[in-house]
């Protein structure tokens, strides 16, 4: 395989010169890769595990850094002691994502796009439950966030062309006692594909690199691979998930898939392109709703219209049911309505806790003045205040410097919004987290 360093552009007339320095860069290339990987070696060694169970306990902050390292260097190598300290920081990290991080290993790019356990496992279950019986495959596992959650439902083979991640993903089954449950084949899937060597499976999961250059992808097209090489997988693979960015465009999904749209910890993290999911809607949003799933579809229908008036609730929908169309069947279960088309924000008369919103009363509706807004502020004698928006130009943090409160006042909401051009403050409180 030849090894393209970045930068260097290959042409038909090198003069030597261009010749030498092209294969000194190419010797530095391997090398580094060479040494990097023997560094990921040892650090998934038992040797280093009393190191790495050491560090957890020690400050990993940037100060203190050269600490750290010094003390490191006196035992290790600089590029173990490098990636030891890198793995103690990454393993602190990812304990937001994973129950049991402080056990397993990490690379700083893949942890950001790994999905978090408790959607992987979601989705894993969804698989098993759809799919016939076979083998399940994880193309691009990256550090095997998904792979792990697939495993405790059966076997999964697992494709990753990165040597580093494709190791540190063996070595996380292993440290999960699932290593009997996965094989890793550090090679493209895709040409595996074109080969005819892909092993059949019962279903697939792919997980795309949405990432070029530094550079976030918007466009399933310029996903690597693209969506027309995951569309030839779907014509072997009978049910296939494919997770992609939040921000799909409409335009872009194929007819004959259908589309959730993940919610975790308040966030609309992901959307799942489902392939060969007979009777699914076309789009409906998953939330994480404490210690449950919450499922909302897209029903085709029209959001019904109506006033916003003082003395109503405003209802904030979790962003998953933003994404996914589903604010109609969301307005039938709190008897409400929009107050604007274009803008997502539900009001009703009454206040009924929703799990997939977050609900605020709404106290004053006024046209949007700083100067009013603060003499209000004044009057109502508030100390604290939480600054929302929806369709509104500014940023509301730019105007928290501009705000006159009471020091020891009580708590308030403002939030920015417009009805068609006519641009709004609501002031209020809100009523509730979201609801388990």
């Amino acid at each position: 395989m030849c090894v393209k360093p970045a930068g260097v552009q290959l042409t038909n007339e090198i003069q030597p010169f261009s010749q030498k320095t092209l294969s000194k860069a190419l010797e530095r290339t391997i090398a580094e890769q060479a040494r990097r990987l023997a560094a990921v070696d040892f650090v998934l060694s038992m040797d280093a595990q009393p190191v790495l169970d050491q560090l957890a306990h020690e400050a990993l902050d940037d100060a203190h850094t050269l600490a750290l390292l010094t003390q490191l260097r006196r035992t290790f190598s600089a590029d173990v002691a490098a990636e030891l300290l890198a793995q103690a920081r990454l393993r602190r990290r990812a304990s937001a994502k994973f129950v049991h991080a402080a056990r397993m290993f990490f690379v700083a790019e893949a942890l950001e796009q790994a999905t978090a356990q408790a959607p992987a496992e979601h989705r894993a279950a969804q698989l098993d439950a759809l799919a016939p019986a076979g083998n399940f495959l994880d193309l691009g596992c990256g550090i095997g966030g998904d792979m792990l959650a697939l495993a405790q439902r059966r076997t999964v083979i697992a494709y990753e062309i990165d040597p580093v991640r494709a190791r540190i993903a063996q070595a996380n089954a292993a440290v999960l006692g699932l290593a009997d449950r996965v094989r890793v084949h550090v090679a493209d899937w895709t040409a595996a594909l074109a080969a005819g060597t892909l092993p059949p499976a019962a279903a697939a999961f792919v997980d795309p690199a949405r990432r070029r250059d530094g550079r976030r992808a918007f466009s399933l097209h310029a996903m690597q691979p693209s969506l027309t090489e995951i569309l030839k997988l779907c014509n072997r693979i009978p049910l296939v998930a494919v997770k992609v960015m939040p921000g799909v465009r409409n335009d872009e999904l194929p007819a004959d898939c259908c589309v959730e749209f993940v919610s975790h910890e308040g966030v609309c993290k992901e959307a799942v392109l489902w392939f060969g999911r007979d009777g699914a809607p076309r789009r409906w949003a998953t939330v994480h709703c404490a210690d449950r799933w919450c499922v909302l579809a897209d029903d085709g229908v029209m959001p019904p219209l109506g006033e916003l008036m003082a003395g109503m609730f405003l209802y904030e929908p979790d962003p998953a049911i933003i994404r996914a169309g589903a604010l109609a069947p969301l307005c039938a279960r709190l008897n409400g309505h929009l107050f604007a088309p274009d803008i997502a924000y539900i009001v009703a008369s009454t206040f009924n806790p929703e799990a997939l919103a977050q609900a605020f009363l709404i106290e004053e509706v006024h046209r949007f003045s700083l100067k009013l807004l603060n003499q209000r502020l004044a009057a109502l004698e508030v100390g604290q205040v939480e600054l929302l928006k929806r369709g509104f130009p500014q940023e509301p943090e730019s105007l928290r410097p501009r705000l006159r409160l009471t020091p020891g006042g009580r708590s308030a909401a403002v939030i920015f919004t417009r009805r068609g051009d006519e641009r709004l403050m609501l002031i209020g409180r809100r009523m509730n987290a979201a609801i388990s």
